[in-house]
């Protein structure tokens, strides 16, 4: 397994593979599993909870989520984890069904990072697709709040046609810029000062702690 670099937007050549639409997988060999594992392994050091090929530089459409753990928060301020984090790996994911009804939710990107928004996302979604052995598989009727597989694979799908989340802002949005913000200041506004338990975000809540 090796770390990737992560494409990013600002970059005219790696933006010419972010805004191509992918092509389908074929082959379910193990130049396909190296890949995810490599794909795992740079999303987890970048400390985000999705990532798609076109990300590290590979028009593909597979993509890789990880659900982050849940917690419950007592009294002191410590945590016990309550459910573990679940890792999806997807390969030729398609959403084949979806909510009329849509809400916003804050997101950020690994190929842009320190800047966020909220976009709109559907509520709930049914996902199809096929895992590193080319068997179908099928989430159905998931949702897609907070920090769930359903809201991450809308983002992440979206890479797979060229889309970065900066396309869906409505006039509702609006882009925040933490680039230039300190460490501590970081972890202050999410609360994180006292505890550096939880990944940052591909997709992140102004609100909770993030992916």
């Amino acid at each position: 397994m090796a770390v990737r670099r992560v494409l990013q937007i600002e970059d005219p050549t790696d933006a010419v593979v972010l805004r191509a639409k992918a092509k389908r997988i074929t082959s379910f060999d193990q130049s396909l599993a190296g890949l995810v594992d490599d794909m795992i392994e740079t999303m987890r050091e970048a400390r985000g909870v999705g990532i798609a090929a076109p990300q590290v530089g590979v028009s593909r459409r597979v993509v890789v989520i990880e659900e982050p753990a849940q917690y419950e928060e007592h009294e002191d301020g410590t945590q016990t984890q309550i459910a573990p984090a679940v890792l999806y790996v997807m390969v030729n994911p398609e959403i084949i069904k979806a909510s009329e009804e849509t809400h916003m939710l804050q997101e950020g990107c690994l190929s842009m990072p320190g800047r966020y928004t909220k976009v709109p996302r559907n509520k709930w979604v049914t996902i199809k697709y096929y895992d590193l052995k080319g068997r179908e598989q099928r989430l159905r009727h998931i949702p897609a709040e907070d920090y769930k597989v359903g809201h991450i694979a809308q983002h992440e799908f979206d890479h797979l046609d060229g889309i970065m989340f900066t396309d869906r802002m409505t006039e509702e949005s609006k882009l925040v810029d933490y680039r230039k913000e300190s460490e501590n200041a970081r972890l202050k506004r999410r609360g994180l000062l006292a505890r550096k338990k939880r990944p940052d975000a591909e997709l992140e809540s102004e609100s909770a702690t993030n992916e």
